[in-house]
């Protein structure tokens, strides 16, 4: 069978924001937080998790959004929205993100090209879904 990795792209929903990242390193464009599921893992903690390890924010009303294979990579990435749970305030890894900020809907600038699932949700969000969370 071949090996499959599967990751989680996050929206964090906080009422008109949304939770933008950037990398520190490679890719230089908006993104979501994201990242791999370990062994053991529900791809719902993963979510929870990743997020506080990136952010130190919490989350709650986790919902599947959609799934997309990504590259020679052989990752499967799996897309969920969910919403802050109490504070709002970022406490970013600095090894692992250049900046992470809440940004309104109106002001969400979407990545080049259309075909990655990132974009998607960032443009699901800012088109102003209401079914998101």
């Amino acid at each position: 069978y071949p090996r499959i990795m599967p990751a989680v792209i996050v929206g964090v929903i906080n009422g008109e924001s949304i939770l933008v990242t950037r990398y520190r390193k490679g890719y230089q464009h908006n993104a979501l937080v994201a990242g791999f599921t370990e062994i053991g893992e529900t791809l719902e903690e993963t979510v929870a998790r990743e997020v506080m390890e990136e952010t130190g924010v919490r989350v709650k009303n986790i919902k599947y959004y959609k799934s997309q294979p990504w590259g020679m990579a052989s990752d499967l990435l799996a897309g969920f929205f969910c919403e802050v749970d109490g504070s709002t305030e970022i406490k970013m890894d600095e090894n692992e993100l250049q900046y992470a900020e809440w940004v309104k809907r109106e002001d969400v600038v979407l990545q080049p090209g259309r075909n990655s699932l990132t974009n998607e949700m960032m443009m699901a969000f800012k088109d102003g879904r209401k079914d998101l969370v």
